[in-house]
């Protein structure tokens, strides 16, 4: 540009060496500019490059997070088990680094004090510094995968869900570095909070409740208008949930005039219908026994969508799928229809409102052979087993804790673990197919486990009863009970509890089978109400079992809940 200037002007002109110099400068100018461009272009491209939650929870790789806890803090977090205290500490993963978070033990698999398996973790970064965030993320969970095999079975049931259009968590795997030892393989499971509300809904504030013990409304059943009694089973967990039960009750109405009236229009109106059937499919075919479609409906959260007013049923804690039998007794393929969707347990008038309405019934069994052929075929899922436990193989064969199920001790090892879920695949699918090709008529709920000749003993005069019963630790949400074992050779021990809700009256609450059981722990109690315990050992005998002495009577007043 500035030869051509110069031609124009001609280059023996008296301006010429004036001209140059202001060529020259406006030429530095443009490199300066064209410098300061480049520069604010590549650093848009590092900001682009910069990690997001979606390569936290990418699947194709483990990822790797490392946790200091001070020793002093680490003995607190077990001194003060079964309740689960957060202490400061070190969160990083690649090179982010988030110093004072928050780290507890995270799950009741974690809450023993005396347990040798690896324990969960639950990272709040934003604990003791409000504000922090990691990648948008409250929360980080870690999950120790002992039990059902669920470090298969989750992140495959939750894939499962997301491709139905289902709000469900992402998970991965994770090996953690704990004050830089290996503690084992982790399933790193989004957690469900106001930040998984931000990120998955548009409105960003409607309420969101968590259900993670039985209680009134639990079942998706209206128990009156009382607002206390929900509090029982739903907890709050954003601003707008605390003071949105009124309307959390008006779902529970609809949902049983739709029911008696026999109308789909009221559960229309109310609920994300054609999403909460593909999560009933879902559910039935994973045998997920603790929602809503099992025996002990809990483990799940309601979210009311802002513009629409509907709500989301979203499925939480599925670390139980793919069992055959529950607990090695509740039977699930036996048990569950899939052309029925009522497998027994509690009441529940959704459920009830679907299989006796012949066009919502009609409309859940199309949307269940699409899920059961497109995402539940056995020859599909062995394959993603083996895929998962390629990538995992070689860390699990370090991981320092048992190869085998906590539930289930006679496993060998992660084969074992992945044999049995792909027999119950296999079978399950083959059941499945069978129950939607020729439903028939409503089977009979299956009545669930009963051993022969069972009878529930009551407290008796069988020697060696417990003494010393104690609390060790009480919240607004459970209460941890110790005693004294002084026999030999019973069975296992009973606690009872008296309330105002029994008059007062000792029930059996909490068997503890097994010889060497000396703690429990009650989830099933509400923020500021006072409760009796007691317990007592059982005996085998000819006549079924019988009962000790009862231990001496404690009283304890739960914690009333924050901001009550």
């Amino acid at each position: 540009m500035t030869q051509g200037l110069l031609e124009l002007f001609g280059d023996a002109s008296p301006e010429a060496p004036r001209l140059r110099s202001v060529l020259a400068k406006i030429s530095r100018l443009s490199a300066a500019c064209l410098c300061s461009l480049l520069a604010t272009a590549w650093e848009g491209n590092v900001q682009a490059a910069k990690p997001n939650s979606d390569e936290f929870y990418a699947r194709d790789k483990v990822q790797t997070i490392h946790l200091t806890i001070s020793g002093e803090n680490l003995k607190k977090m077990h001194d003060a088990l079964p309740e689960r205290i957060y202490v400061p500490g070190t969160f990083r993963w690649r090179e982010m680094k988030l110093e004072n978070v928050g780290i507890r033990y995270k799950g009741n698999s974690s809450s023993r004090a005396q347990q040798s398996h690896k324990r969960s973790f639950l990272i709040k970064v934003n604990e003791y510094e409000k504000g922090t965030r990691f990648l948008g993320l409250r929360r980080v969970a870690l999950d120790n995968g002992v039990q059902f095999g669920s470090l298969f079975s989750e992140p495959i049931i939750t894939d499962i869900l997301r491709a139905r259009g289902v709000p469900a968590s992402r998970h991965n795997y994770a090996k953690v570095i704990l004050n830089g030892k290996y503690a084992g393989v982790y399933g790193n499971v989004e957690r469900i909070d106001d930040s998984f509300v931000e990120s998955r809904f548009e409105g960003k504030k409607g309420p969101l409740y968590k259900v993670h013990m039985p209680g009134p409304g639990a079942t998706l059943s209206y128990a009156g208008d009382d607002v206390n009694e929900y509090k029982k089973a739903f907890e709050p967990k954003t601003k707008a949930a605390k003071k949105s039960y009124p309307k959390l009750i008006e779902l529970f109405r609809k949902i049983e005039h739709s029911k008696k009236t026999k109308s789909p229009v009221q559960l229309e109106n109310q609920l994300l219908l054609d999403e909460f059937l593909n999560t009933t499919a879902v559910m039935l075919f994973a045998g997920c026994f603790d929602q809503l479609t099992g025996w002990n409906p809990h483990n799940y959260y309601l979210y009311q969508h802002t513009r629409s007013g509907k709500w989301s049923y979203i499925p939480w804690d599925l670390d139980v799928g793919f069992a055959d039998r529950a607990f090695g007794h509740m039977p699930i393929l036996e048990g569950w229809n899939a052309a029925w969707p009522v497998p027994g347990g509690p009441p529940k008038p959704i459920l009830e409102a679907i299989v006796t309405q012949p066009e919502l019934l009609k409309h859940y069994r199309t949307i269940a052979d699409t899920v059961l052929e497109k995402h539940f075929k056995p020859e599909q899922l062995h394959r993603q087993f083996d895929a998962l436990y390629t990538l995992i193989k070689e860390d699990l064969a370090n991981d320092p804790f048992p190869k085998r199920r906590i539930t289930n001790p006679s496993d060998k090892g992660y084969e074992d673990i992945l044999n049995q879920l792909k027999q119950f695949t296999t079978k399950r699918y083959q059941l499945a197919r069978q129950q939607l090709d020729a439903p028939g008529e409503r089977p009979k709920p299956h009545p669930g486990y009963r051993p022969k000749n069972h009878r529930s003993p009551k407290p008796g005069n069988a020697p060696n009863g417990p003494t010393e019963l104690k609390v060790v630790t009480v919240t607004h949400n459970s209460v941890q009970l110790q005693w004294r074992d002084n026999a030999d050779k019973e069975a296992g021990h009973l606690v009872q509890r008296a309330s105002r809700e029994t008059n007062w009256k000792f029930r059996n609450h909490i068997p503890r089978p097994g010889r060497t059981e000396t703690m429990a722990k009650d989830d099933r109690v509400s923020p500021g109400q006072t409760y009796r315990y007691r317990v007592y050992a059982a005996f085998p005998s000819p006549r079924g079992m019988v009962g000790s002495k009862p231990s001496n009577e404690i009283e304890v007043t739960t914690k009333k809940r924050d901001g009550e």
